[in-house]
């Protein structure tokens, strides 16, 4: 995924561009996740949510990683 844009224009944070959004719901989620201060929080939740598949928390470590 090359970053996204949500319906009004705004680009969500680059930290998160490894989930893909499935409706303006999601946009709109991500856009919020990704002003909060809390974004390591965050990506850790991620890291302890086994409803989650294994790349998708592979991709949150990584993220976690970067920063």
């Amino acid at each position: 995924m090359k970053g996204y844009t949500n319906m009004c224009g705004e680009t969500a944070s680059t930290q998160l561009k490894f989930i893909e959004p499935q409706s303006q719901y999601d946009y709109d989620l991500l856009d919020e996740v990704a002003k909060s201060e809390d974004l390591n929080s965050i990506l850790t939740m991620l890291l302890l949510d086994d409803t989650l598949s294994d790349s998708l928390r592979r991709k949150a470590l990584k993220q976690l990683r970067a920063k």
